[in-house]
């Protein structure tokens, strides 16, 4: 009995296969260094570095395979990889940047006062360093003119006061270039404010759907009042 099921079980599985028919042939369809187009049951290898594609007996493709990229294009690849990181990455930082500015001022009017202390906090600087010039710049003059009358009168100019003049224009040049740093910083901070009054108004436009909460007029404009 055992040995007629043997081949009952053959000629099923046999059955069975001719029923599901042969497994699907793999295809490829690829183009010459010409740029003619083949199709075969195999590919050659010089045809690998160029691409291909993959189809069925029906003839859609099913898969492609990009050609091998050249050294200088894989690096144009990884660089534009770079720069689309870096653009997310910049995203990120701004909406980061854009969700603390709108914690941090509530309203227009908050923003506006936080400006104007700082511009106000800059102005004091830049009188207390226009003081300081004035005043080193009073001191080289009276060593200069102290300078002068000694040769007037045919007096030899020791050397410390030679040394004390030397090292007041020193100073004095600190204290000018100070001063210029201290004025090119309000410039910048004006410049700054106002891109950032703006920005935070389309801010509060696109999340609330209004430019200003507060209906109280925003402090009048500080950079109207330099030293």
């Amino acid at each position: 009995m055992r040995a007629c099921v043997v081949p009952l079980l053959i000629a099923a599985a046999l059955a069975t296969t001719a029923a599901l028919g042969a497994p699907p042939t793999t295809h490829y369809r690829w183009k010459d260094a010409a740029g003619v187009v083949h199709f075969g049951d195999t590919i050659p290898a010089s045809a690998l570095a160029n691409g291909y594609e993959v189809v069925n007996d029906q003839g859609r493709v099913v898969r492609r395979v990009d050609r091998v990229l050249t050294p200088s294009e894989r690096r144009a690849v990884a660089a534009a990889q770079a720069r689309r990181e870096a653009a997310a990455r910049a995203s990120q930082q701004q909406s980061l940047s854009d969700a603390q500015l709108l914690a941090a001022y509530p309203t227009e009017r908050d923003l506006a006062t936080a400006q104007h202390a700082q511009i106000a906090q800059i102005n004091t600087d830049i009188t207390a360093l226009q003081g300081n010039l004035d005043s080193q710049e009073s001191a080289l003059s009276d060593l200069l003119a102290h300078a002068a009358d000694l040769e007037h009168t045919k007096q030899p100019i020791p050397v410390t006061l030679h040394q004390r003049i030397g090292q007041q224009r020193g100073i004095v040049n600190s204290e000018r270039s100070a001063l210029v740093r201290r004025r090119a910083d309000l410039a910048n901070a004006e410049l700054t404010f106002a891109a950032q009054l703006q920005h935070y108004r389309t801010l509060r436009a696109k999340f609330s759907g209004a430019a200003d909460d507060d209906p109280g007029a925003a402090p009048p404009d500080p950079s109207s009042r330099r030293p």
